[in-house]
């Protein structure tokens, strides 16, 4: 049986707080931040206009939920293949391999409470490369 599930922006902010400041450390960079049409990095900061919510949230994980707005990410266990694109449609689609391919840390993330760094390291992954590499 197959159900929708709304995800909030803000839910996966966490999930990318999660990778970026932990779980995907080891593996990751972001080699370049596309910026929406119009949009400055100051912009971001704290009280910046691209601030979505009264919660401070990095740039790195507001740029890819963002029409237009992407990360470009680097694979430091491969140092020569492309970056890899991370945006609202990849986003999305990482979300449903999560879902699909790895329950277990699909029900930490809705929950919210159980979601650690592994739980965002996962859900990076899924949106990258579809499927865990970095186990």
């Amino acid at each position: 049986m197959k159900i929708e599930t709304e995800i909030s922006d803000d839910t996966i902010r966490g999930l990318l707080c999660n990778a970026f400041e932990g779980g995907s450390n080891d593996w990751y960079v972001i080699r370049k931040y596309i910026l929406p049409k119009g949009a400055e990095h100051r912009d971001y900061r704290d009280g910046g206009a691209r601030q979505p919510s009264k919660s401070y949230w990095h740039i790195s994980q507001i740029v890819p939920l963002e029409e237009g707005g992407a990360l470009l990410i680097g694979d430091l266990e491969n140092p020569k293949a492309e970056p890899l694109r991370l945006d609202r449609n990849t986003i999305k689609r990482g979300l449903h391999i999560m879902a699909e391919k790895y329950p277990q840390h699909w029900g930490d993330a809705l929950s919210e409470s159980q979601a650690d760094a592994i739980t965002g390291d996962v859900f990076l992954q899924c949106c990258l490369f579809g499927e865990i590499v970095y186990g």
